[in-house]
């Protein structure tokens, strides 16, 4: 037996009152009257024999007592210690990633169920014992370190919500084990939907203890990949890519409807069936003007989670890309398809050859032919056609001028994104040049055993490099597949550029460069409603998602498309995990309710006694 509030046991002092009222009671005075016939009359009516007066006063003195015992042993909250041992310190790990909002049937949320299993834990600690509160998301926050008052850790735990992020709870254990290795024994335990962390393992002999508030049967599905751009060889339009997903913890197969709205006007409706744990990618013509908003909602029925059915994007104004074409004898078929996607306004073409070399002004992408520089250019992305000696991470052998016809070529990468939405069954092609080694670049079309085009990433610089000559080809240059490849090749290589920055998405914990007030049209997953921030020191922290816009008129897109946060996780068979010893959420409510309300019971029994005796029976 233990108690968790020993402060109030001096008040134990208070039993010293009947007891002195007891022992010092006033003595009887002799009064002379009239007569003693009246008196004799009441003697008769109430005759009691000493020893039964005595008891009589005994048992007024023991209720007394009763009555003080009882409330404060009820103060003092006694507590068994059937659970485990105190610890000295408690770290409370609270996730507070974006699917701790997935809501059950009542309409509670992850979070609701994690705040009362911490409210309940804490009422059951030792006032003696040191709390700290750390919730997490992609990173974590130090909300209350090493205190004693329950009061500033109730109320910050009241002000703790779900955020759009996603949940990676490795660097909050970490912080967790440096704040409980300073008292020592200490305790870590994590409130999440997550998986048990006391699987993880510990070096240390810290505690670590897993709570899981994870529905039992969650349906969810949502939005886990979204890029826009213009469409290649389209003037007008745009593209849109989503991939859409369901958690594994789905019961069914679930149809799943998207709804695709432009400028408030719906302008497509999309089904697609999900097994769970599926993902299906689709890719959206969209049709519009600048500034337009885009929204892309996902339904489907029984969703839990309401954050990630919903993309809010501006439509963008897609500035030229800059593309550096050198060449000493430049392809007419490589002209004639970057003039095609120069007319449609997406690029701005900087023709040169080796004497331009090196060059003054940067452009977006290099594109070289037939040609390579002796020092190759790091600093910027680089599609190399066609060379004729190594350069950089590529090796190569030069053929023979009339080159090596191949009738097929055999897609091998096709998710890799140059290679997109280009049919090979049709393409005849003509080899001028072997790859000896190609670094780390992954090849993409392969003609008999040799490489013909290969793209990837050297040193964080984007490459493609391609071993055909369209002109010598048969059947290259007179189908859409070269432009396309062109066209794809630069849009890949140009991702990180500036002149792209308008169209990739945001994800909140970015950051944002501005100053000012931020406006947004925010999506809090049930609704779109308007907000606001503003930007500290030239720069923001995006904390929500939906459309953004500066001051200076800039806009842009925040999106969650997390995965990990679709893939709600359903409740296990054994919802705590704990390592040995740890005591459950089960234990804590028991050990840290029970006595106090019997005491409190029994307090309210005693007084009814009292009443009845004194009241009813007489009893003094």
């Amino acid at each position: 037996m233990r108690f968790l509030a020993p402060s109030f046991l001096h008040l134990a002092w208070l039993a010293v009152i009947p007891l002195v009222l007891y022992l010092f009671r006033r003595q009887a005075k002799r009064v002379q009257v009239s007569t003693l016939l009246f008196f004799r009359s009441l003697a008769r009516e109430h005759q009691e024999s000493a020893w039964l007066r005595r008891v009589k006063r005994i048992l007024s003195l023991l209720l007394t007592l009763a009555i003080i015992v009882f409330g404060v042993l009820a103060l003092a909250r006694p507590a068994s210690d059937a659970g485990a041992d105190t610890p000295g310190s408690l770290v409370i790990l609270l996730d507070r990633s974006a699917s701790m909002a997935a809501k059950d049937a009542k309409g509670h949320t992850r979070m609701d169920e994690a705040r009362d299993a911490i409210r309940q834990r804490v009422r059951s600690l030792p006032e003696q014992v040191i709390v700290s509160l750390i919730a997490f998301d992609a990173k974590p926050g130090v909300l209350l370190s090493r205190s004693r008052n329950r009061r500033d850790l109730l109320r910050l735990l009241d002000g703790v919500t779900a955020v759009p992020r996603e949940g990676k709870p490795d660097a909050a254990l970490s912080v967790a084990r440096r704040l409980a290795e300073l008292e020592r024994p200490a305790e870590i335990w994590m409130v999440s939907d997550a998986s048990a962390a006391s699987d993880r393992p510990d070096p240390s002999d810290i505690k670590l203890t897993a709570t899981s508030t994870a529905l039992q049967n969650p349906t969810n599905v949502g939005i886990t990949g979204f890029q826009i751009r213009k469409a290649p060889l389209a003037r007008g339009r745009y593209e849109g890519f989503v991939r859409v997903s369901a958690s594994g913890a789905n019961q069914k197969t679930l149809t799943a409807t998207l709804e695709v709205r432009i400028g408030g006007r719906i302008s497509q409706l999309r089904e697609i069936e999900l097994k769970p744990g599926d993902s299906s990618s689709l890719i959206l013509p969209l049709e519009g003007v600048r500034g337009q908003k885009l929204e892309l909602e996902l339904k489907a029925p029984g969703d839990c989670l309401g954050s990630d059915n919903m993309i809010l994007a501006p439509l963008p104004e897609l500035k030229p890309l800059v593309v550096a074409w050198l060449s000493d004898s430049p392809d007419p078929f490589t002209g004639i398809a970057l003039g095609s996607l120069v007319e449609a306004g997406r690029l701005d073409i900087w023709k040169g050859d080796s004497k331009s070399w090196p060059m003054k002004e940067k452009p977006d992408v290099y594109v070289f032919e037939h040609w390579v520089p002796d020092a190759w250019p790091a600093d910027r992305p680089a599609i190399v056609l066609n060379p004729q000696k190594s350069a950089g991470p590529l090796r190569v052998r030069a053929l023979d001028r009339t080159g090596i016809p191949h009738s097929t070529v055999r897609l091998v990468a096709p998710e890799n994104p140059v290679s997109f939405r280009i049919a090979t069954s049709r393409v005849a092609i003509t080899q001028t040049c072997a790859f000896e080694s190609l670094g780390s670049l992954e090849p993409v079309w392969l003609a008999g055993n040799e490489t013909v085009l290969a793209a990837g990433e050297v040193n964080g610089q984007r490459i493609v490099a391609s071993a055909v000559s369209p002109s010598q080809s048969e059947q290259l240059a007179l189908l859409p597949a070269y432009p396309l490849l062109l066209g794809n090749a630069i849009y890949w290589c140009a991702e990180q550029s500036d002149a792209m920055s308008e169209l990739k998405p945001l994800h909140p914990g970015d950051w944002l460069t501005t100053t000012g007030l931020v406006k947004w049209t925010e999506w809090n997953g049930t609704r779109s409603a308007a907000a606001s921030d503003e930007a500290q020191g030239g720069i923001l922290e995006v904390q929500r998602l939906g459309i953004w816009e500066t001051a200076d008129g800039k806009t842009g897109s925040s999106i969650l498309a997390a995965a990990e946060e679709t893939n709600v996780p359903r409740q296990s068979t054994d919802a705590t995990a704990a390592k040995p010893g740890a005591p459950t959420k089960q234990t804590w409510r028991k050990t840290s309710g029970n006595w106090p309300q019997k005491l409190i019971w029994g307090l309210l029994a005693v007084l009814i006694l009292e009443s009845f005796l004194f009241h009813r029976r007489a009893v003094y």
